[in-house]
C-alpha cells in the first residue's frame, strides 16, 4: 500500500490542482454474488447488503461448521483503480474462507487519486436463543461478578475461595428454552478447568446452541500478604498457587528491591529501586528496579546485564476485564542515574544524568495461540510470535508530582484493539515498578512505589 502514498505524494507535489481533480477519489464494490460454498452453514444468498463497502452475509439457523469457503463474483466501480491487502498476506476475493462468524474479510480499495478505502466482507448471525442474564443468588456482587460473552459465562469470584464452590443461579433466556437434560442451578465446580454447560433451543427453529459455565477465581495473593521467609526474614513475594500462576518479583535475597511494610492491619509491597554491585561478576554497578508481577522470575547469572530474559510475564486468564484497580503510593529517588558502559566487555559504571523517576503500572490481556508455554518477556520485548495483546492500560507514576507521595487508589481503564474484538484472553500481565526504565537500568536509588489491594474489575 505504501506505493501508492508516493504515488499521491508524486501527484500533488509536481502537478497541477485542475490535473488532480480528474482522478477520482471514490473506489465502490458495486455488487457481490456467491457461486458456491462449502457445505455446514446455510447462508441467506438473496439478503446480501453492501453499505459503504462494507458487503453483509446473513446466516441462517443450523449449525455452524467452520471454516467456511465462499466462492464468489465481486464486482467494484470503474473509478477502482486497484484491491490490495490490509497486511504482508496475499489477497484472493474470489474465493473467500472465514474460520469463525465473528472474523470480516478486510481489504483495500484503491482509488485513482491514490486513497485508500476499507472494504469489509462479514458474517451475520441471525438472533438465536440467548441467556440474557445469570444472577448469582448465593454471593453478593461485592463477591463476585458475572461477564456473558460469546458463549461463555465467567464467574469471577474477587476474593479468595475454597475448592469445590457452589453456584446458585437466577437465569434469564431469551428467543429460547433450556433442553432438557442440560445442567441446573446450583451447580459445583471441582476446580478452575470444570466447565458446566447450558444447551438452549431457539423458540421457533430447531439450532442448539451450548453455553458454557466456568467459575474464574481472582488472582490469588492480590492483598499481598504471602510472603517467602528465609531466616525470619520476609525477602520474596509467595508466587501462590505456583509458578508461572500468580505473583513473582525479580527482586530477592540477591537483588533484594521489593518487600512487605505494614498496611491496613496487613501488608503491602514496597518496590524499591538500589544498586546492586556486580564488579566481583565483572559486571560492574547496576541501576535496579523494584518489580512485582504476574507471571516467574528465573535467575540467570550470564542473563544479569539483561534483567526481561529472567522475566516472564502473564499467568493463565479467560475473561475481558474493563479494568484493574489498586492502592499506591510514589515516592522518587534524589539523584536520576543511569548504568552504562563503554562496550560489551567493560563493566557497567553509574553517571547521573537529567530528569527525575518515575514509577509504571501497565497491565495486558494476552492470547498465546503458539506452541507450549507462553514466553514473553514484556512489552518492550522483541515481538513474539503466535501472542497477540488484545487490550493494554497504564499508569505512570510522575516523581515531581508530591500528591503522589500519599496512599490513594487509583483504577487502570483496559483498552481493546478492536481487531481483536472478538478473541479471549488466555493470560494477563500485571507489571509494577519503581521505575519506568529499569530495565534499561535508569531510576534513582530509593525510589519507590508502594502497592496493595489489585482487584480486577468487570
Amino acid at each position: 500500500m505504501r506505493k501508492y502514498y508516493w504515488i499521491l505524494l508524486f501527484a500533488v507535489g509536481l502537478f497541477s490542482c485542475t490535473k488532480v481533480s480528474k482522478l477520482s477519489d471514490t473506489a465502490e464494490i458495486v455488487s457481490f454474488t456467491i457461486l458456491d460454498q462449502t457445505e455446514g452453514i446455510i447462508l441467506n444468498k438473496d439478503e446480501i447488503t453492501i453499505t459503504n463497502n462494507v458487503v453483509t452475509i446473513p446466516l441462517d439457523y443450523g449449525r455452524k461448521l467452520f471454516p467456511l469457503t465462499i466462492k464468489a463474483d465481486i464486482k467494484f466501480s470503474s473509478t477502482t483503480d486497484d484491491v490490495i491487502s490490509v497486511d504482508e498476506e496475499p489477497l484472493n476475493l474470489k474465493e473467500i474462507t472465514f474460520k469463525d462468524v465473528y472474523t470480516p474479510q478486510t481489504f483495500y480499495l484503491i482509488s485513482e487519486s491514490g486513497i485508500p478505502l476499507l472494504g469489509k466482507i462479514i458474517l451475520k448471525d441471525k438472533t438465536n436463543a440467548e441467556i440474557t442474564n445469570f444472577h448469582v443468588t448465593n454471593y453478593t456482587e461485592e463477591e463476585v461478578s458475572v461477564a456473558i460473552r460469546n458463549n461463555n459465562i465467567r464467574i469471577n469470584f474477587k476474593q479468595d475461595f475454597n475448592w469445590p464452590v457452589t453456584v446458585e443461579a437466577d437465569i434469564i433466556t431469551h428467543n429460547g428454552k433450556i433442553k432438557a437434560g442440560s445442567a441446573q442451578s446450583p451447580f459445583t465446580f471441582s476446580g478452575p478447568k470444570d466447565q458446566k454447560q447450558i444447551t438452549l433451543i431457539a423458540d421457533d427453529n430447531q439450532d442448539e446452541r451450548i453455553w458454557n459455565i466456568q467459575v474464574v477465581p481472582t488472582i490469588e495473593n492480590s492483598n499481598f500478604e504471602s510472603w517467602i521467609n528465609v531466616d525470619n526474614s520476609k525477602v520474596n513475594i509467595d508466587p501462590t498457587p505456583g509458578k508461572g500462576l500468580g505473583w513473582a518479583t525479580a527482586n530477592n535475597s540477591f537483588v533484594q528491591g521489593t518487600t512487605p511494610v505494614p498496611y491496613q492491619k496487613g501488608y503491602a509491597a514496597q518496590l524499591q529501586t538500589g544498586i546492586q554491585n556486580l564488579a566481583n561478576l565483572g559486571i560492574g554497578e547496576l541501576i535496579t528496579a523494584g518489580t512485582i508481577f504476574t507471571g516467574y522470575f528465573q535467575i540467570k547469572i550470564s542473563a544479569l546485564n539483561n534483567p526481561p530474559l529472567m522475566t516472564y510475564f502473564g499467568i493463565p486468564f479467560i475473561m475481558r476485564p474493563q479494568s484493574i484497580s489498586f492502592d499506591a503510593k510514589y515516592v522518587a529517588g534524589a539523584k536520576f542515574q543511569q548504568s552504562e558502559r563503554k562496550d560489551e566487555k567493560s563493566p557497567y559504571i553509574i553517571k547521573d544524568i537529567p530528569g527525575v523517576d518515575q514509577g509504571r503500572v501497565w497491565v495486558e490481556l494476552l492470547r498465546w495461540e503458539g506452541n507450549g508455554e507462553l514466553e514473553y518477556h514484556g512489552d518492550h520485548a522483541e515481538p513474539v510470535e503466535g501472542l497477540k495483546v488484545l487490550g493494554k492500560g497504564e499508569m505512570i507514576f510522575d516523581g515531581a508530582n508530591t500528591a503522589l507521595q500519599n496512599w490513594d487508589n487509583y483504577t487502570i481503564p483496559i483498552n481493546y484493539d478492536s481487531k481483536y474484538k472478538d478473541l479471549e484472553p488466555t493470560h494477563i500481565s500485571i507489571v509494577m515498578t519503581s521505575s519506568r526504565q529499569g530495565d534499561l537500568f535508569i531510576g534513582a536509588k530509593g525510589s519507590t512505589l508502594t502497592v496493595d489491594n489489585v482487584v480486577v474489575n468487570f
